[in-house]
C-alpha cells in the first residue's frame, strides 16, 4: 500500500511516498506533471542518515560523505561523486517530508537542520 507522506519544494518539486519498507521520492516538473523522476529509498538507509546526522544542520555533500563509507553496507545504488551527493539530498528530502528536518536555503545552497532523536 502507497502513503502519500509529504510534499518538499526544493528547485523542483518532490513528492514523498512510503512504500511497505522504503520511500520513493518523486521529482515532478509542474509544467508537464506526467514527467516525473523517482529515487527508491530503503527506511533503514532514512533511519541511518538521521541517527548520524541529529541535531546538526548539513548540506547534501555532508549527508553523502556521512553516507560513502557505508554505501556497500547499506546497498546503495551510488558509492561516490556527484551521483551520491544527489541520492544524499533525497534521503535529506524523506526527513524533511517525516518532519524530522527543517530546510532552509542560502543564495543557491540548502542546509538541512536535523532535529534532535
Amino acid at each position: 500500500m502507497i502513503k502519500f507522506i509529504g510534499e518538499v519544494e526544493l528547485r523542483n518539486h518532490r513528492r514523498v511516498y512510503y512504500l511497505q519498507d522504503f520511500y520513493r521520492v518523486e521529482q515532478v516538473n509542474p509544467n508537464r506533471e506526467q514527467k516525473t523522476y523517482s529515487c527508491d529509498i530503503p527506511d533503514k538507509v532514512v533511519e541511518y542518515l538521521y541517527n548520524q546526522l541529529n541535531g546538526r544542520t548539513v548540506t547534501k555533500k555532508d549527508a553523502s560523505t556521512v553516507l560513502k563509507p557505508v554505501a556497500n553496507e547499506l546497498n546503495l545504488p551510488y558509492s561516490d561523486s556527484h551521483q551520491l551527493d544527489y541520492y544524499a539530498q533525497e534521503v535529506l528530502v524523506v526527513l524533511v517530508a517525516l518532519g524530522k528536518a527543517n530546510l532552509s536555503k542560502e543564495g543557491r545552497g540548502y542546509f538541512y537542520t536535523i532535529a534532535y532523536s
